[in-house]
Protein backbone atom coordinates (compact mmCIF):
# COMPACT_ATOMS: atom_id res chain seq x y z
CA UNK A 1 0.00 0.00 0.00
CA UNK A 2 1.65 3.20 -1.18
CA UNK A 3 1.09 6.26 0.96
CA UNK A 4 1.73 9.74 -0.40
CA UNK A 5 2.55 12.58 1.98
CA UNK A 6 2.77 16.01 0.37
CA UNK A 7 4.75 18.97 1.63
CA UNK A 8 1.61 20.85 2.70
CA UNK A 9 0.59 17.94 4.96
CA UNK A 10 4.02 17.98 6.58
CA UNK A 11 3.80 21.76 7.02
CA UNK A 12 0.39 21.37 8.69
CA UNK A 13 1.57 18.56 11.00
CA UNK A 14 4.62 20.63 11.97
CA UNK A 15 2.35 23.58 12.73
CA UNK A 16 0.03 21.45 14.87
CA UNK A 17 3.05 20.00 16.70
CA UNK A 18 4.42 23.54 17.13
CA UNK A 19 7.66 22.57 15.38
CA UNK A 20 9.75 25.04 13.46
CA UNK A 21 10.67 23.40 10.14
CA UNK A 22 12.54 25.19 7.37
CA UNK A 23 10.91 25.05 3.92
CA UNK A 24 13.98 23.26 2.57
CA UNK A 25 13.49 20.39 5.03
CA UNK A 26 9.84 19.75 4.13
CA UNK A 27 10.44 17.49 1.06
CA UNK A 28 12.85 15.26 3.02
CA UNK A 29 10.43 15.05 5.94
CA UNK A 30 7.60 14.14 3.55
CA UNK A 31 9.70 11.27 2.13
CA UNK A 32 10.62 10.10 5.63
CA UNK A 33 6.97 10.14 6.72
CA UNK A 34 5.99 8.17 3.61
CA UNK A 35 8.57 5.51 4.53
CA UNK A 36 7.34 5.34 8.13
CA UNK A 37 3.70 5.06 7.07
CA UNK A 38 4.62 2.36 4.53
CA UNK A 39 6.31 0.38 7.31
CA UNK A 40 3.26 0.80 9.55
CA UNK A 41 1.09 -0.48 6.68
CA UNK A 42 3.27 -3.59 6.41
CA UNK A 43 3.06 -4.18 10.15
CA UNK A 44 -0.71 -3.68 10.01
CA UNK A 45 -0.98 -6.66 7.62
CA UNK A 46 0.51 -9.09 10.15
CA UNK A 47 -2.02 -11.47 11.69
CA UNK A 48 -1.71 -11.23 15.47
CA UNK A 49 -5.01 -12.83 16.47
CA UNK A 50 -3.31 -15.68 18.37
CA UNK A 51 -0.58 -13.55 19.94
CA UNK A 52 -1.04 -12.73 23.61
CA UNK A 53 -0.56 -9.10 24.63
CA UNK A 54 2.94 -8.42 25.92
CA UNK A 55 3.94 -5.76 28.39
CA UNK A 56 7.68 -6.32 28.03
CA UNK A 57 9.64 -8.54 25.63
CA UNK A 58 11.47 -10.17 28.52
CA UNK A 59 9.10 -11.56 31.12
CA UNK A 60 10.76 -11.05 34.48
CA UNK A 61 9.63 -10.42 37.99
CA UNK A 62 10.25 -7.25 39.89
CA UNK A 63 13.59 -7.12 41.57
CA UNK A 64 12.88 -5.88 45.08
CA UNK A 65 14.81 -5.71 48.27
CA UNK A 66 13.40 -6.68 51.65
CA UNK A 67 11.50 -3.87 53.36
CA UNK A 68 13.67 -3.41 56.42
CA UNK A 69 13.42 -0.28 58.59
CA UNK A 70 16.54 1.87 58.47
CA UNK A 71 17.50 4.67 60.81
CA UNK A 72 16.46 8.08 59.48
CA UNK A 73 17.83 11.56 59.94
CA UNK A 74 17.29 13.48 63.12
CA UNK A 75 15.47 16.79 62.83
CA UNK A 76 18.74 18.67 63.24
CA UNK A 77 20.43 16.59 60.50
CA UNK A 78 17.51 17.10 58.13
CA UNK A 79 17.54 20.86 58.66
CA UNK A 80 21.35 21.19 58.57
CA UNK A 81 21.51 22.18 54.88
CA UNK A 82 18.17 23.98 54.69
CA UNK A 83 18.58 27.48 53.24
CA UNK A 84 15.92 28.73 55.66
CA UNK A 85 14.16 27.28 58.68
CA UNK A 86 11.74 28.46 61.34
CA UNK A 87 10.85 26.72 64.58
CA UNK A 88 12.36 23.40 63.50
CA UNK A 89 10.64 23.37 60.07
CA UNK A 90 11.77 24.05 56.51
CA UNK A 91 10.91 27.59 55.49
CA UNK A 92 9.86 27.82 51.84
CA UNK A 93 8.72 30.67 49.62
CA UNK A 94 4.97 31.31 49.62
CA UNK A 95 3.36 29.42 46.71
CA UNK A 96 -0.27 30.54 46.99
CA UNK A 97 -0.80 34.23 47.65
Amino acid sequence: MAVHVDVEAVRQVAKLAKLSVADGELPDLARDLERVLALVAVLDEIDVTDVAPLVHPHEQGLMTRPDVPQPGLSQAEALANAPAQLDGCFLTPRVIG
